[in-house]
């Protein structure tokens, strides 16, 4: 895997700075930065003044790291640009020019990916790997929980003033905690969806106009049941995953990181790791995204995989 490739990452919040840092890290010296702020950018050698069409087109790679509701008009420029495509989570605030883009990206045989770091979470990948030896016999259920205090979120800064209070921004602990619906789909191997219910709400208690809980239940084809539960009021952050089987549960929270399988019988650890490197998954998440451009493979979350989460929670 050649580390000469030209790299533009478009948006340079904290999660376009993060990508940055590890793709310098792993030895690529090629990347550039773009933002439509050039005060986030004033402290950077390597930048772009514009997206036009000439300066896309001297780049091989982009990370779409900005704005939710920025996601897919900026992504449409990079395709018809050539770039495969890096884009973060969630893939759009709606489904508007969704079609648009997976069709161009197959038309120009892009890869492309839309990040789910939480799938390169070991504990995650422990699980899933449980799952599918076997080991739980058939699936009944699979339930993920999520909780943070939004003010929490960005020390330093006004949450009012985040994208996560304005619907017209893709706002909303719904599209903000994507990575619980991508977990039941993935655990679940994308079975198709028969009947799907989500309840959203604001009980005021924020200054926000967009949804700050919301509890969400999908019926699966292969008979899985799945529910997510999330919110932005949870004064401690709370993560947890509950996965039941004919042969047992699986559960894991955040704070412990232990992977437990049990019944009335057995009791068992299966995964353990106490002093979790948060970055690492990121970093697993673009080793993963490169090699699979350099080898031009098709990702795991492609456009097409992305779009059927995003169509059940709009």
């Amino acid at each position: 895997m050649t580390k000469d490739l030209k790299i533009i990452i478009i948006g340079f919040g904290s999660i376009g700075q993060r990508h940055y840092r590890n793709l310098t890290a792993l030895g690529y010296k090629n990347v550039y930065v773009f933002d439509t702020d050039s005060e986030k950018v004033k402290s950077q050698k390597s930048k772009v003044k514009s997206l036009d069409q000439n300066t896309l087109k001297s780049f091989d790679v982009a990370f779409v790291c900005n704005p939710n509701h920025k996601h897919i008009e900026v992504a449409i420029k990079c395709a018809e640009a050539g770039l495969d495509l890096f884009i973060e989570k969630p893939l759009s605030h709606n489904l508007k020019e969704v079609e648009k883009l997976r069709v161009l990206c197959k038309k120009k045989d892009l890869v492309n990916m839309v990040a789910c770091n939480m799938r390169f979470l070991p504990a995650f990948q422990s699980i899933k790997k449980f799952m599918d030896a076997g080991k739980l016999g058939k699936i009944f259920s699979l339930s993920h929980e999520f909780g943070h205090y939004l003010p929490y979120w960005r020390p330093g800064t006004d949450y009012r003033k985040n994208y996560a209070v304005s619907k017209k921004k893709g706002g909303g602990i719904v599209l903000d905690d994507i990575h619980e619906f991508d977990l039941i789909f993935w655990l679940n191997d994308f079975a198709p969806v028969t009947k799907s219910s989500i309840l959203k709400s604001n009980t005021g208690a924020l200054d926000i106009e967009t949804e700050d809980q919301a509890k969400a239940v999908f019926q699966f084809k292969n008979g899985v049941l799945g529910s997510v539960s999330c919110d932005y009021l949870s004064k401690k952050y709370h993560r947890t995953c509950r996965v039941v089987g004919e042969k047992g549960n699986l559960t894991w929270n955040w704070q412990d990181n232990e992977v437990i399988f049990e019944n009335e019988k057995t009791k068992k650890v299966i995964y353990s790791e106490k002093h979790l490197d948060i970055n690492q998954m990121y970093l697993e998440e673009i080793k993963y995204f490169l090699k699979s451009t350099a080898e031009k493979k098709k990702t795991f979350n492609d456009i097409t995989m992305a779009k059927e989460i995003l169509r059940h929670l709009m």
